[in-house]
């Protein structure tokens, strides 16, 4: 493999230089900064299932976290991201994530698309680790809408089984920094464009990951630019065995009703994602709010994931078998047996694991906190003092009424 061939200074120094080429796209990046996660340097694993494992564990996942990803990883024939550039991406709402020299984490301001360029980013790195090939794909390219996509031109692939990732990943940044906000959404119009070309390039039966992420409503020249929309993202999963994630870039009313109304209507593998914190803050409307939802795990959702439990997380309150399956996602080693299913040993396993474990970057709350809310998580198992007072005036009621 390339990486063994490297020395870890010539890999350090290469490091460097594509961080160095990565903060120059965005006026918020600054010397000593990175918005990039992992606090080691990551090992770009190639296809190997070990390696993915060490490359995952490296990046921050848990030893059965970096299972499920690599397995998921050797199921997954392209990851694609289609990238809205248009001119509303310059507005200044939008949210990156930077480290410090000591490993501190905060979210800062930005623009849109600094947000969309640091997501793109930090997935090509991400993707590069898990040993997928991704492409990056601009909305509005410098060819328009006349010609065919162009390597270089229109879009970037990162592919560590074609050579060095680090040096693609420098490529994509140089793109991302001339290709900023201008034009309109024509998505429709793109992803007619991807659906030909892919049909044509992918000739494996794996699935295809599509992220369109995008801050607007589709335009088109056509008298109904939101039905359009609609057809193409039909025919792409239709034609290709894909799974469709639409990240948000924007709070605006409008454009989140209607792509939650596209994901009420449309009977496809969909998910529809906001920002980080915007994930969090649902995640702990609906019930799910006893873990931190981390960078990490906004990532894994942002490309796509095929394990069912990732999609729960935001649709409903998880029940006892799927907490389980979380906390074992979250700190099982490979030492540990399987997590209890029976709620005060689970809750009290997790009380163990929450001790030992390092503080993380917490969505909701935009600070480091412990991975597990021990408070919430007695909730969600229905351990708490009240729920279990509740149960035991029910059961006294109960016996009560069933006396002679």
């Amino acid at each position: 493999p390339f990486l063994e061939s490297q020395s870890r200074n010539q890999a350090s120094i290469q490091r460097r230089k594509t961080i160095a080429v990565m903060a120059k796209f965005s006026v918020d990046h600054q010397p000593g900064f990175t918005s990039i996660e992992p606090e080691v340097e990551p090992r770009f694993s190639g296809s190997h299932p070990g390696k993915v494992v060490k490359a995952m564990e490296g990046m921050g996942a848990s030893w059965t976290m970096a299972h499920l990803l690599a397995e998921e990883a050797s199921q997954i024939a392209l990851r694609v991201f289609l990238l809205d550039n248009s001119g509303s991406t310059c507005e200044a709402d939008g949210h990156v994530l930077r480290q410090d020299l000591v490993g501190r984490t905060e979210q800062i301001p930005a623009s849109r698309w600094d947000e969309i360029s640091t997501m793109a980013l930090e997935q090509a790195e991400w993707n590069a680790c898990l040993g997928v090939r991704s492409e990056f794909v601009l909305l509005n390219s410098p060819s328009g809408i006349t010609e065919p996509s162009r390597e270089g031109r229109d879009f970037v692939t990162i592919d560590p089984a074609a050579g060095d990732p680090r040096a693609q990943v420098a490529r994509l940044a140089e793109l991302l920094k001339k290709n900023g906000p201008r034009g309109p959404t024509p998505l429709a119009y793109r992803i007619r464009q991807l659906t030909g070309r892919l049909r044509k390039a992918v000739k494996d039966d794996r699935r295809i990951m599509l992220s369109v992420v995008t801050d607007g409503i589709p335009t088109s020249t056509q008298s109904k630019p939101k039905d359009e929309f609609m057809q193409e993202l039909r025919e792409f999963v239709r034609q290709l065995n894909a799974f469709v994630v639409i990240r948000l870039a924007t709070d605006d009313d409008e454009v989140v009703k209607y792509y939650n109304r596209i994901d009420e209507e449309l009977e496809l593998p969909l998910d529809i994602l906001d920002d980080l914190t915007g994930e969090a803050k649902e995640l702990h409307a609906i019930g799910n709010g006893w873990f931190a939802y981390t960078p990490l795990l906004h990532r894994i959702r942002e490309g796509g994931a095929l394990n069912k439990l990732f999609d729960l997380l935001d649709e409903r309150t998880l029940r006892l078998p799927e907490i389980a399956e979380m906390l074992e996602l979250l700190f099982r080693r490979p030492e540990d047996p399987p997590f209890p299913r029976k709620a005060s040993e689970l809750y009290a396993l997790a009380a163990q694991k929450s001790s030992e474990a390092c503080n993380v970057f917490n969505g909701r709350r935009r600070c480091m906190t412990p991975l597990v809310d021990l408070k919430a998580l007695q909730k969600a198992l229905g351990l708490s003092p009240f729920q279990q007072l509740q149960r035991r005036l029910v059961t006294s009621i109960f016996c009560a009424k069933n006396l002679p």
